[in-house]
């Protein structure tokens, strides 16, 4: 039996964290992870930790959490002379008469943790342990002092191991109190240019002087300040509604099964610590979360789908290797989702016909439809061919040859710099000292040690990667083609949401037409570009150098080989530089592989081939089929 839609209360409820997880993505540049697994850990009334080096944005975060949600807020910064008193408040000792006697009367001024909904907990690892462990007793048992605290959640930050050597790390044990668990990495050191480039334009943008704005207002550094999303009212009945949502059993089974295979990737893991995935913490949190993303999404019940939650929790839980690995397991594990039906989620997608009779068109108002959940969204069907459903184009050779594509990509480590040290090599940059061997990087810097000193080589696995695809909509590519080219478009962008790419769409005919969110040509949101996808129209002549210009530069920033552009056309180039040479020395500079697809009955022509054979891209050609479909097959 199918369940029931989500009425329009639930719709109503989930719109304010939607927006709030929206307004935390405009207040740090490159740390979109982070503001979903906050916004999921308030949604859940759970505690999370923020670890990341100096500079990047944790506290900043934190505090946009706060005044963005409408909570009373308190921030409590550690150091090693705080006390307990300092959380919970002082005792008054006070003088009253009572029947001709004088007595003392013990009163109690409530610190900030009984008072706080939101509580900032600002450089924890510097606390002593006289205060963090009554700290975490209470965290986790939100009673103090004979009373129920009003405490939502807490977030707490701290640094890096590696950063700040003199602060003792918390324990595993101790982290276990934060079931949401994440890292923000620096944009430089992770290789985030574009991001970095983002920020640099916003800095040097940014007006000099600064206004006074009042204390419910948070300023996210692009525009004026902003009021909280929400009060305290609607805040607590979403909370509710969440907590209340059910969970499917083969969602249950799912997670069970999702357990297993991480405990035993952990086994296989040669990286030493202790690991905690308890059985009564980890899964009553977890369960609370995977609740919180179905709300958010707007679905009746909790799905399988809704177990991606998970990963906002498994920084400390999990091997390095693990968690770049876990979306990977988790795929693998639940297989290709099925398609989802407008009924099951209550949200009308961009471009898919509605199949409801709500005529006031409430289902399509829900806040999935085109919001930062957008990477586990399912993606509207092609648009119709003259009031008839599109003949079908057999997509599955070309997406299962990219996807091969893909995952090679996943499994060799590449160097990064934000990676983890897998041995030595020779200094390369003066600025790789700080990973040098220091007696060496002593001696060298004495002008003693005969060439350079060895720094750590660092590796990581490329975790998500990027896609560019341009769609040729010259004149030419009108009418069966542009429906084909649609069906191409969507089966790569489904492919790249199940595995969290990155992705850049750019439509061109005599110029390029980039589609970018935010200022950016690569980002998530998958159902802006199915919806574009949906509405191109066929007009003006071919030109391959300034759309191949325009991805290659937006791919430029990145790191690792998982970096692709899939090229959709029909003709030749007649505009620009017809041979596209530059583009192609572009593309084997960066190490990115441009994959071709032409469509139509005619010759390919012959700069497509040179194109993939120079990168080490596929070859693809679409040929229509007698019964009106299209037949993709390897060139």
């Amino acid at each position: 039996m199918t369940p029931p839609g989500p009425d329009r209360r639930t719709t109503e409820l989930a719109a304010p964290f939607v927006e709030l997880r929206t307004a935390l993505g405009r207040v740090l540049v490159g740390q979109d992870d982070a503001a979903t697994g906050l916004t999921l850990a308030l949604l859940a009334e759970q505690h999370a930790y923020l670890e990341g080096p100096p500079g990047c944005g944790k506290s900043e975060l934190a505090a946009a959490l706060a005044a963005l949600s409408g909570a009373r807020t308190h921030t409590l910064v550690f150091h090693r002379d705080i006390r307990e008193t300092d959380l919970l408040g002082d005792v008054l000792l006070s003088r009253h008469h009572h029947r001709g006697h004088e007595r003392l009367r013990r009163e109690l001024i409530p610190g900030p943790l009984l008072q706080a909904e939101v509580a900032l907990l600002e450089d924890l690892p510097r606390s002593p342990g006289e205060a963090l462990g009554p700290l975490l007793r209470i965290l986790a048992e939100r009673h103090a002092l004979g009373q129920t605290l009003p405490l939502e959640s807490a977030v707490a930050t701290g640094p890096l191991e590696q950063v700040e050597a003199p602060i003792d790390p918390l324990e595993p044990g101790q982290l276990d109190r934060f079931a949401v668990q994440l890292r923000l990495p620096g944009l430089l050191t992770g290789g985030l240019f574009d991001e970095a480039a983002v920020l640099l334009e916003r800095e040097a943008a940014r007006q000099p002087a600064r206004r006074a704005v009042p204390a419910h207002t948070f300023t996210t550094g692009d525009t004026a300040p902003r009021p909280a999303v929400m009060g305290t009212v609607i805040r607590n009945a979403a909370q509710r509604a969440a907590a209340a949502l059910q969970v499917e059993p083969r969602t249950l089974d799912a997670y069970h099964r999702l357990l297993d295979r991480l405990r035993q990737r952990t086994a296989d893991e040669s990286a030493s610590g202790d690991r905690l995935m308890s059985d009564r913490s980890f899964s009553s949190a977890a369960l609370r979360l995977v609740r919180a993303h179905a709300f958010l999404r707007g679905a009746p019940a909790a799905a399988p789908r809704d177990l991606g939650a998970i990963r906002y929790m498994v920084a400390h839980r999990l091997p390095d290797e693990v968690q770049e690995a876990f979306d990977h397991i988790l795929e693998e594990l639940l297989g290709d989702p099925p398609n989802v039906t407008m009924t099951e989620t209550g949200a009308q997608m961009p471009g898919a016909q509605s199949q409801g009779d709500d005529s006031d068109g409430a289902a399509a108002a829900s806040p999935a439809s085109d919001s930062w959940i957008d990477d586990q969204a399912d993606l509207p069907a092609p648009p119709t061919l003259f009031g008839k459903p599109p003949p079908p184009a057999q997509v599955d050779p070309l997406l299962r040859a990219l996807v091969g594509r893909i995952e090679r990509g996943r499994i060799d480590p590449d160097t990064d710099p934000g990676g983890q040290p897998r041995g030595y090599r020779p200094l390369r940059d003066l600025d790789e000292l700080i990973d040098a061997d220091l007696i060496e990087a002593l001696l060298f810097a004495e002008g003693r040690l005969p060439g350079a000193p060895r720094t750590f080589e660092r590796k990581r696995k490329s975790a998500g990667g990027a896609v560019a695809v341009l769609r040729d909509i010259s004149a030419s590519m009108a009418g069966r083609l542009t429906v084909w080219s649609s069906q191409v478009v969507l089966g790569i962008l489904r492919v790249a949401a199940r595995r969290r790419m990155r992705v850049g769409y750019v439509e061109f005919h005599h110029r390029a037409l980039p589609h970018q969110v935010g200022g950016r040509l690569l980002h998530r949101s998958y159902s802006r570009l199915a919806e574009q996808a949906g509405q191109a129209k066929a007009v003006g002549q071919t030109n391959y150098e300034a759309p191949l210009r325009t991805a290659l530069e937006g791919l430029r920033g990145g790191s690792g080989r998982n970096r692709h552009v899939v090229l959709l056309t029909d003709g030749l180039p007649i505009i620009g530089d017809t041979t596209v040479r530059r583009e192609r020395q572009l593309a084997r500079r960066l190490g990115v592989a441009l994959h071709t697809v032409f469509l139509g009955n005619g010759d390919c022509p012959p700069v497509l081939d040179d194109i993939s054979l120079e990168t080490g891209g596929l070859r693809f050609c679409g040929r229509p089929l007698a019964g009106g479909g299209l037949r993709l097959e390897e060139r």
